[in-house]
């Protein structure tokens, strides 16, 4: 009877795993694999505070930020990091604000790039969808899955579309991240930021972005000082913290 009992929940952990992968299961008791496959973020300071080394493979993780916080030069870094260590790269671009120069600028192959504008809220759902279960992209970034939610007709599907994916991405080499903007008001930021949020739910790692200040140089480089906030981390401890330095060559490059 301890026999059959035995098989058959082999049987249905092998029947998950097939389906959701690896990491969707695992047994008290018993040793994990390998540490978290992850992409570092070229800056070694956030990897730290991460505690994994980087933003972890196979989830979801979204940074927020307001305009000029920095995050898109730290996601764009990040891009560009992971095609140099081979990884296909995908951008979908439902906010229209990719800037191909500066992306450049930082060191992403444009011509290695992905570049998605979906017309639909629907087609950019199910791309996300089928490029992750494809098992072919490592990183995919998506600027702005969020405001998906502030459309009620899109909402539903953007709910539908989060309950599906963890599966998809447990059984892929893709890091999904999800770039949310945040209004310059501190109070609409913390409710946005920490409540009713069904990316928030969805994430396994939230970041906070936020610049602190402007840094000028002698060499007429503009900077600036950024602190990112460790909001969520289903795979290490929150409220770790990581303070970087962004230069730029140029004043149009203040992202």
């Amino acid at each position: 009877m301890d026999h059959d009992r035995t098989a058959t929940l082999q049987q249905i952990i092998t029947a998950i795993q097939r389906r959701w992968g690896e990491r969707a299961l695992r047994r008290f008791g018993q040793p994990t694999h390998d540490a978290i496959a992850v992409i570092p973020t070229g800056f070694a300071d956030l990897d730290a505070a991460l505690g994994i080394g980087g933003i972890p493979r196979g989830r979801i993780t979204e940074l927020l930020g307001t305009p000029t916080s920095g995050m898109s030069t730290i996601v764009l870094t990040l891009l560009a990091r992971a095609q140099a260590r081979g990884d296909i790269a995908v951008y979908m671009d439902l906010s229209r604000t990719f800037d191909p120069e500066y992306a450049a600028h930082l060191g992403i192959d444009l011509g290695a790039l992905l570049l998605l504008r979906p017309p639909t809220a629907a087609d950019a759902l199910e791309l996300i969808h089928a490029l992750v279960a494809s098992g072919g992209v490592g990183v995919f970034v998506v600027d702005s899955l969020a405001i998906l939610q502030s459309e009620p007709r899109d909402a539903p599907l953007l709910a539908q579309a989060l309950r599906n994916l963890p599966g998809a991405l447990a059984a892929s080499p893709c890091a999904l991240i999800a770039l949310t903007m945040l209004p310059y008001s501190p109070a609409m930021t913390r409710t946005f930021a920490l409540s009713g949020s069904l990316l928030g739910h969805a994430a396994s790692v939230r970041l906070h972005v936020a610049r602190e200040n402007w840094l000028p140089t002698g060499r007429g480089l503009p900077g600036s000082a950024v602190c990112l906030t460790v909001l969520k981390h289903r795979l290490g401890a929150v409220d770790g913290q990581a303070r970087i330095s962004i230069h730029f060559d140029d004043p149009w490059s203040w992202k």
